[in-house]
């Protein structure tokens, strides 16, 4: 396993507090899709507040990117968080006040989607810098392994918190996670940048010249397709999981936190397979991530067939596992491909269309579902999107 990244003092501190900060975001997540289907009982609500806490990447993600690039990224970090921590908990001071309702979800849906538009190029920002660029790989691959391990814990620490405390109540641990992360952020060392920024350059002529770069690069034109297109449907069903844990099986917030659990299982031993294997190379996906990218629809397909709980658990563990290896693998390809010049504004359109995808997939997996429903859905989806990416590799490749 390549663990040099724990060489670096800076990056060993950042791991801490992210670590924690990470958990706080997944038990927020499964709060905000509990709330959406408990005051609905309608998929299509469930995806339309998903795809709303998305979205914003789509329009605020490149315009961050852009900020990430120019100012100081541990202040950078800070003032997110610190946003962060006062829309959690003015969305809990609303629900005491005045109660929860469709509105009030959608609203806070939507402002999540605008502050984490601004976490993720942050994010990437700073961990690139966290150790020297021979380290780059192993950092990549330690932060998603962390990512993935608070996605498996997180969940099932929310789902049991609200089953025994209830969704606003949960909320607080959330406020309460994104504290060290605020504290100790600004005292991390990090390298400084590869380039001088052009500070007097405008903002949009940034944005294009962002843009641009990718455009130019073939490679980077690979990833970002193959990104879009495998994201909708595998993403979009891992953010929409009471429409299956609740539409397909009547199941509660346990049920709920198990499904998202193994989706996280699956993820952590992508994590691990990721990390144990051999450093990426520059310019190349390999034939797992190739391979991964088919898995992922097939398994939607399978997930749509399924009619017992532990089958279907098993299932999103596998598609957990064949969508992170995935990620994985493409966003340390588009790292790889990178300078720090760069990195903030081109990760950031990378983060646009992998959560923007998510984001599309489930709008389209709710409101589907609601005409043909969730099984037929499911299968529908998952045998386009496998043929859409058969073909994408075909050309590719020619």
């Amino acid at each position: 396993m390549n663990l040099s990244a724990f060489q670096s003092h800076s990056f060993r501190h950042y791991l801490a507090c992210i670590a924690i900060a990470l958990h706080g975001v997944w038990i927020q997540r499964i709060v905000v899709a509990w709330l959406a289907w408990d005051v609905s009982r309608s998929p299509a609500f469930v995806g339309f507040a998903t795809f709303l806490s998305f979205v914003p990447t789509m329009i605020t993600g490149p315009f961050f990117g852009v900020i990430a690039d120019r100012i100081e990224i541990r202040i950078a970090i800070f003032s997110n968080y610190i946003a962060m921590l006062l829309v959690t908990l003015t969305f809990i001071l609303s629900a005491y006040v005045f109660g929860i309702n469709k509105i009030s979800v959608v609203f806070f849906s939507t402002v999540i989607g605008i502050t984490a538009s601004a976490n993720h190029p942050f994010r990437m920002s700073i961990a690139a810098r966290l150790g020297y660029k021979e380290q780059l790989s192993s950092i990549i691959a330690i932060t998603t392994l962390n990512f993935n391990i608070s996605r498996l814990i997180g969940p099932a620490i929310g789902g049991v918190l609200l089953a025994q405390f209830g969704p606003i109540q949960t909320l607080w641990v959330t406020c309460i996670s994104f504290l060290p992360i605020i504290f100790l952020v600004r005292n991390i060392k990090i390298r400084p940048r590869d380039f001088s920024a052009k500070a007097q350059q405008q903002f949009l002529s940034a944005l294009r010249d962002g843009l641009s770069y990718t455009k130019k690069d073939r490679f980077m034109l690979y990833i970002f397709g193959l990104t879009v297109c495998v994201t909708m449907v595998g993403r979009g069903l891992l953010e929409t999981l009471p429409i299956i844990a609740q539409g397909m099986f009547d199941k509660g917030p346990n049920e709920l936190g198990f499904l998202t659990a193994s989706a996280g299982g699956g993820a952590i031993f992508a994590s691990f397979a990721k990390a144990a294997g051999r450093p990426q190379q520059a310019g190349k996906v390999g034939f797992l991530g190739i391979a991964s990218s088919i898995l992922i629809p097939m398994s939607v397909i399978s997930l749509g067939f399924s009619r017992d709980i532990l089958a279907t658990a098993g299932l999103i563990a596998l598609l957990g596992f064949s969508a992170t290896f995935f990620a994985t693998t493409m966003q340390s390809a588009a790292q790889l491909q990178l300078t720090d010049e760069f990195r903030g504004r081109v990760m950031s359109l990378w983060t646009m269309i992998a959560m923007g995808g998510g984001a599309i997939g489930a709008l389209t997996l709710g409101v589907v579902s609601e005409i043909l429903g969730i099984s037929v859905t499911l299968i529908a989806l998952g045998g386009i999107t496998t043929i859409i990416t058969i073909f994408i590799l075909l050309f590719a490749r020619s």
